[in-house]
């Protein structure tokens, strides 16, 4: 089903290589959330001593592109991951416009309404900085009324996680491997975020501080959590279109701060790249001697619980 309506998009089958933003006169919509963690190694017949344990966490994101149906999942082990903030969500939403998006001139964006409200300004200042740069013409973000937090992408999780509770899984390498096999017509698909094979290095995640960049350009959008449309248009520069409702009067606030050095054809610096920090010494201990015992193959082992390079911290 997925290669019939990329056929429809005009597309032969489904890119095997990125697409240029604001390339194509379609419209596409994309909604994106986090899943519950994912822990390995994991048993379909999960052993009673393991159960009191905390294996080693991979992060699931996905981004579910709906009119095609087909929905990227990012796979982030503990060790990649910097923490659920605004930067992590936007450096991801930016990798994957990059390397996944269809090239539309329009998005439709649909998320989760976040309790935090700067971390709702940092993705309204993305997508304001997306359409000044050029790499779309219009954006619309809608966030979902508070309560509501099924959409799209949980169908998608939900195959993950019945192929997940039905398998064994020791490394990494087998969690990828879960999510691609969790759909029979590439509906789910993986992009892993550390050494994993060639593409990750071609396309590796880079983490940067979004929220300080674009707070340079962009003023934050006081009570923004009383609205839930937000409409970005080319042609109305540094202005976005607000409405409590979908059917509600619509009020335009200017955002922009100062000139921005980014717009179409232009080269610009991009922010600063984060680093995560890693397991920390503690946890690479605990992974050595409470985790690695579950897991048969002694490869398997060096790959999820290797030993620490560091003598175990005295408590």
């Amino acid at each position: 089903m997925a290669e019939e309506h990329y056929l429809k998009l005009g597309l032969k089958n489904i890119p095997t290589k990125p697409i240029k933003p604001n390339s194509r006169n379609i419209m596409q919509h994309y909604s994106w959330d986090f899943a519950q963690q994912l822990h390995y190694p994991y048993e379909d017949q999960q052993v009673g001593p393991i159960y009191f344990k905390t294996p080693r966490k991979a992060q699931l994101f996905g981004i579910c592109c709906e009119g095609i149906p087909r929905q990227i999942n990012y796979l982030i082990d503990e060790a990649y991951f910097p923490g659920k903030d605004a930067n992590t969500v936007i450096s991801i939403l930016d990798h994957f416009f990059t390397h996944h998006g269809l090239g539309e001139k329009y998005a439709c964006l649909t998320a989760d309404n976040c309790v935090g409200q700067n971390k709702n300004n940092t993705v309204l200042h993305y997508m304001m900085y997306r359409v000044l740069a050029g790499f779309h013409d219009n954006i619309e973000l809608s966030f979902m009324i508070v309560g509501h937090t099924k959409a799209a992408n949980d169908g998608y999780f939900g195959l993950i996680l019945r192929g997940y509770r039905r398998s064994n899984i020791d490394t990494y390498e087998d969690l990828v491997q879960t999510i691609l096999n969790s759909s029979v017509h590439s509906h789910n698909t993986c992009q892993p975020t550390c050494n994993y094979g060639g593409s990750a290095n071609s396309q590796q995640l880079i983490y940067r501080d979004w929220s300080s960049w674009l707070l340079t350009f962009f003023r934050k959008l006081p009570d923004m959590t009383s609205y839930r449309h937000f409409k970005i248009i080319k042609n109305k520069r540094g202005i976005v279109l607000l409405k409590k409702t979908i059917d509600g009067d619509e009020t335009e606030v200017q955002l922009l701060k100062r000139k921005v050095p980014f717009g179409k054809n232009r080269a610009f610096r991009l922010p600063s790249k984060i680093f995560p920090k890693g397991l920390s010494l503690e946890r690479q201990w605990y992974l050595y001697e409470q985790i690695r015992m579950h897991i048969p193959d002694e490869r398997d082992k060096d790959a999820t619980c290797p030993k620490p390079n560091k003598p175990k911290p005295k408590k």
